[in-house]
């Protein structure tokens, strides 16, 4: 015969008190996994009304899911409850984990060299006042180096936005001199200094460069030699793009990736939520500060 033990002296080999059982008893525990159904229906309803969305972790997730709930008058979830769902649910994104080889225009010093004003403080209360740059390069077809073109970009260290871009065969000066004209439009009406941060790239060590950025009183800071942390916020950017485009997708011809970089850029200034940003997207920061200050001014 099994000899008869009793419920307290189970509770300690279980190293359970007494309270907790009951209280397990009282609870109605993993009811709740069947609603988890119209978190996985939100999650998946979010990445197919927007192809970029893909790349979305599950805390910008849980903020778009409490907008489609609190539409449908349902209770909000917490960010903690989204990822056990997704992970349960195999619905994670994995698309970060491909690396690819970097672009590298340092040609050495050219003697275009710049202090680094920055010195890794990024943040700002004001847009256009802190503004970085880089080159990146992106591959379609059979990714030879005959199959690659290169992307220049501009991004605001207080919104994140993407202020311009422009792609190009040729990483020349005159390349990185298009996409900064239109950030330069941008700044004619800025009443504080502007400093762009970029690196050692020889576009940026270049006579025509520096010239052009002087005559339009634009400071140059730049990153210290093999320092990409330097520009961190830029490099950051650059790997989000090559995430949603070439990364996760292939292109046949130059055309689709061109487009598909474009409409990547698009996403990511008018939809693109970010928690750096109070959960708003880089364009609806910009405008929130742009309103705040006509409604100081009105005011006044």
């Amino acid at each position: 015969m099994r000899p008869k033990y009793k419920l307290s002296m189970l509770l300690k080999i279980a190293g359970m008190s007494s309270s907790s059982y009951f209280d397990a008893r009282k609870r109605a525990y993993g009811a709740h996994f069947d609603s988890d159904y119209s978190i996985v229906e939100d999650i998946k309803a979010i990445r197919a009304g927007d192809n970029e969305s893909e790349s979305l972790g599950y805390r910008p997730l849980t903020i778009l899911i409490n907008v489609r709930r609190q539409g449908r008058k349902e209770t909000p979830v917490n960010h903690k409850r989204v990822l056990r769902v997704m992970r349960q649910n195999g619905l994670l994104s994995y698309c970060y984990k491909k690396k690819t080889a970097k672009y590298n225009s340092y040609e050495g010093s050219k003697g275009g060299e710049r202090k680094n004003y920055i010195r890794g403080r990024f943040t700002t209360d004001r847009p256009l006042q802190k503004i970085g740059t880089d080159v990146t390069e992106a591959r379609w077809g059979a990714q030879t180096t005959d199959e690659r073109l290169y992307i220049s970009l501009f991004t605001d260290f207080y919104s994140g936005e993407i202020l311009s871009h422009s792609i190009s065969l040729h990483p020349n000066t005159e390349f990185v001199l298009e996409s900064l004209e239109p950030v330069i439009d941008m700044l004619k009406e800025t009443p504080y200094l502007t400093t762009i941060h970029l690196d050692q790239g020889s576009q940026y060590q270049s006579g025509k460069y520096r010239a052009a950025l002087k005559q339009n009183h634009i400071r140059q800071s730049m990153s210290r030699k093999s320092s990409p942390c330097d520009n961190a916020p830029t490099e950051s950017l650059i790997h989000q793009l090559k995430v949603g485009t070439v990364l996760n997708h292939q292109y046949a011809t130059q055309r689709q990736l061109e487009e598909a970089i474009s409409n990547w850029i698009n996403y990511y200034n008018f939809k693109r939520i970010r928690q750096s940003n109070s959960w708003q997207t880089p364009n609806e920061m910009r405008n929130n500060y742009v309103q705040k200050l006509t409604n100081i001014s009105g005011e006044s």
